[in-house]
């Protein structure tokens, strides 16, 4: 279809240009084909879909492990976690949130049952930085503050480990199909 600068502008166009229809979702199936295969699908038994899923979803594994291979993704980190977002995003969020949550919740524990002064940390810091937090902060918020700073010096040790346990924690309660 070719839409003129005049029916998007009003101005008199000088040059036709070919549009291309924006959609979230694009297919490159005809709509006859998506038809076609819609009607295929619906004359599937339960079993044959099931099996039929199962091959896309080993065929997609192999096009994805090709993809980085060809990119050269598949032999970073960035890449390897790029993908582990790709195959288990929410799973990989609620994971890495249950472990952040569990993490903080040992530490403001260890915090508590060792007996540690978060007000003299914080008195500690305030002497290096110059600043007076200690006089305006109350001691539980302080606490709280404390495991907060402690908890994100841990990241770096929790950051792999939630990566390298990530596949199969969740593959322990939503097993492989294929």
């Amino acid at each position: 279809m070719l839409l003129s600068l005049r029916s998007i502008t009003g101005k008199v166009p000088s040059v036709t240009r070919p549009c291309v229809s924006i959609s979230r979702f694009f297919s490159v199936l005809s709509k006859e084909d998506e038809e076609s295969e819609k009607k295929r699908v619906a004359g599937l038994s339960k079993y044959q879909k099931e099996i039929e899923l199962r091959d896309l979803d080993k065929e997609l594994a192999r096009l994805n492990t090709l993809q980085g291979i060809n990119t050269g993704e598949l032999y970073t980190f960035r890449g390897k976690f790029k993908a582990l977002a790709r195959d288990y995003g929410m799973a990989f969020m609620a994971w890495y949130w249950t472990v952040w949550f569990s993490t903080a919740a040992l530490t403001y524990g260890a915090i508590e049952m060792g007996a540690v002064d978060a007000m003299a940390l914080i008195a500690k810091a305030d002497e290096y930085t110059g600043y007076d937090l200690s006089s305006k902060v109350d001691p539980q918020l302080g606490a709280i503050g404390i495991t907060l700073v402690f908890n994100e010096m841990l990241e770096p040790i929790r950051l792999p480990i939630v990566v390298m346990t990530t596949k199969p924690i969740v593959e322990m309660f939503y097993p492989k199909r294929f």
